[in-house]
C-alpha cells in the first residue's frame, strides 16, 4: 500500500500546503510559468487548462493553487534564509 503524502506547514501559523507545492517551491522557473499560463479568461475559466474539447476548469485551477502555494513557500523560505544571514 502506498504511503499518503503529508501536508507541509508553510508558516508558523499552521497554514499548510501540499507536498507538490513543497517540491515546486524549489523550482521558481516552474511555478512562475504555471502562474503566467494559468490565468482566468473572460468567463472565469482557466485559460491554461483549456483544451480543444472544451473550456478549462474554473479559475483558480488546481495547478494555479499549487503554484501559488509554492511561490508563498519559496518567499517564506527566502525571507527566513535572509533573516538567518542578517546582522
Amino acid at each position: 500500500m502506498a504511503e499518503q503524502a503529508r501536508p507541509v506547514e508553510a508558516t508558523g501559523n499552521g497554514v499548510t500546503v501540499g507536498p507538490m507545492a513543497d517540491v515546486m517551491a524549489g523550482m521558481p522557473e516552474v511555478w512562475r510559468r504555471l502562474l503566467a499560463a494559468h490565468i482566468p479568461d473572460r468567463l472565469g475559466r482557466c485559460s491554461g487548462c483549456r483544451s480543444a474539447s472544451g473550456p478549462g476548469e474554473r479559475w483558480p485551477c488546481s495547478l494555479h493553487r499549487i503554484a501559488s502555494d509554492a511561490r508563498r513557500l519559496h518567499d517564506q523560505r527566502l525571507a527566513r534564509d535572509v533573516d538567518a544571514d542578517g546582522p
